[in-house]
């Protein structure tokens, strides 16, 4: 073997600093300092959700995915404000179903209440109807040997109605020429 190549070994202290453990072995550096041993590490130990940060590395990975961090919640407050939105639009077709519904309930109501009115008027029409047709029909006998009186009446002149007609030199108004036949007629009726 040659002299002077090789490193010189050294009995080496090495310290966990996860849980402050020492051990010794040999090793060409003098100390060693590590992070995780087996007295500490998750796998050897069975304590999964221990985080280790000894040298702060926790610290370091925070400040470094700070800056995304923010990132990511402006796409968050993206998301929510469309998803705000979108729930505004369903809440305001909502309304304007529910709108909708009372304005066709409302007019629903309104064509039920004129169709009643409605009915009722034709009803009281009808009802009517047969009292008015008695009333008229009794009317009508009593009128129309009234009418048969006054047409034979009617039809002779006065002869002082000519004479008016014959001086005035034209025709002399209805209401004079066929007053003393009307006259003539009701005292007919008036006897009979």
């Amino acid at each position: 073997m040659r002299t002077e190549i090789h490193p010189e070994l050294h009995e080496t202290t090495v310290t966990c600093s996860g849980c402050q453990t020492e051990f010794k072995t040999h090793s060409t550096v003098e100390n060693i300092r590590i992070e995780v041993c087996s007295n500490c590490h998750p796998f050897y130990t069975g304590k999964q959700s221990r985080i280790i940060d000894t040298e702060g590395r926790v610290e370091k990975f925070v400040k470094k995915f700070q800056g995304k961090e923010i990132r990511v919640s402006k796409r968050k407050r993206k998301q929510e404000a469309r998803q705000a939105e979108i729930a505004a639009v369903e809440e305001r077709e909502k309304t304007k179903a529910a709108d909708e519904k009372t304005a066709r309930e409302e007019a629903r109501i309104r064509r039920r209440e004129e169709q009643a009115a409605l009915k009722a008027a034709q009803d009281a029409e009808e009802a009517a109807a047969p009292a008015a047709s008695e009333t008229e029909a009794s009317a009508a006998k009593v009128e129309a040997p009234a009418a048969k009186v006054e047409t034979p009446a009617a039809k002779v002149e006065t002869p002082a109605a000519e004479a008016e007609s014959s001086v005035g030199g034209g025709e002399a108004p209805a209401g004079d020429t066929y007053a003393p036949a009307a006259e003539a007629a009701s005292e007919s009726t008036e006897q009979s």
